[in-house]
């Protein structure tokens, strides 16, 4: 890791998720937003923190069958499209596009 990127990292919080590979992947947690009682999070992979054209996921809180906080990806096409319009629309200091 660089030391830009040791940088990057000291201003997010970080969470670890598996993918379907089972394979943990490190991403930062670039905002969060509440809406209709629900969490998401704006996150990008740590290894891609320092590169301007990096893509962002979106997630959304939720618990397991053990009651535990996860973060799952959004499945539903016009609940991530409101979603990521929300983030678009937030005036933060990045920006969204949605493909």
């Amino acid at each position: 890791m660089t030391e830009n990127n040791d940088e990057l990292m000291e201003e997010f919080e970080t969470v670890t998720l598996t993918d379907e590979d089972g394979s943990e992947i490190e991403f930062a947690i670039i905002d969060t937003l509440e809406n209709e009682g629900n969490t998401y999070i704006l996150a990008v992979e740590v290894e891609m923190l320092d590169d301007d054209e990096s893509e962002a996921a979106l997630f959304k809180k939720a618990k397991n069958e053990d009651g535990e906080e996860v973060y799952e990806i959004i499945e539903d096409d016009a609940e991530f499209d409101k979603i990521a319009e929300l983030f678009q629309s937030s005036g933060s200091e990045y920006d969204v596009e949605v493909d």
